[in-house]
């Protein structure tokens, strides 16, 4: 009879198990140095930075040709701005674009002129002899005239309903 309690092969050692070829390792290791690289340069810019808030202006610098002669009662840099005073750098006699130093007060000169033209009566265009009233006036009249038709066979069909 057959003898049952002994193999007929001999048994195989295990197959070595292949890895996934990822370094975990490796990449923790990138992963902390990256965060001390970054830290690090932000820290070096940040005290660049404030040192350089606290060194006085160079006075060998050049201005630039465009720009205004600065008075003994000026303060150039208040609330961040170079020359609060003005609005533009240049002569205003040359051609677009002049550099604007002062947003701010050129915005709000914008407003403030389109509100004068929005709210008073003047002359629009001159050469054509256009003028302009002011916004509140025109609605009255638009409501009061009512809105302009095409000829006087348009407005008798209106009245008449024929449309």
């Amino acid at each position: 009879m057959a003898d049952t309690k002994q193999p007929h092969a001999p048994a195989k050692p295990a197959a070595p198990v292949e890895g996934d070829g990822i370094s975990y390792r490796g990449i923790v290791w990138f992963v902390i140095i990256l965060a001390l690289v970054t830290v690090t340069c932000q820290l070096l810019i940040w005290v660049l930075l404030r040192t350089m808030q606290h060194q006085a202006p160079d006075a060998s610098t050049m201005a630039s040709p465009l720009a205004p002669a600065v008075q003994a009662t000026d303060r150039p840099g208040v609330e961040g701005r170079v020359y609060p005073g003005i609005s533009a750098i240049g002569n205003p006699d040359t051609p677009a674009p002049r550099l604007l130093v002062n947003e701010p007060a050129n915005l709000e000169t914008l407003r403030e002129r389109e509100q004068e033209i929005l709210t008073t009566y003047g002359v629009a265009d001159p050469a054509t002899g256009t003028y302009r009233i002011p916004i509140e006036k025109a609605k009255e009249l638009l409501l009061q005239r009512g809105l302009p038709v095409r000829g006087t066979d348009a407005a008798k069909e209106v009245k008449e309903g024929k449309k």
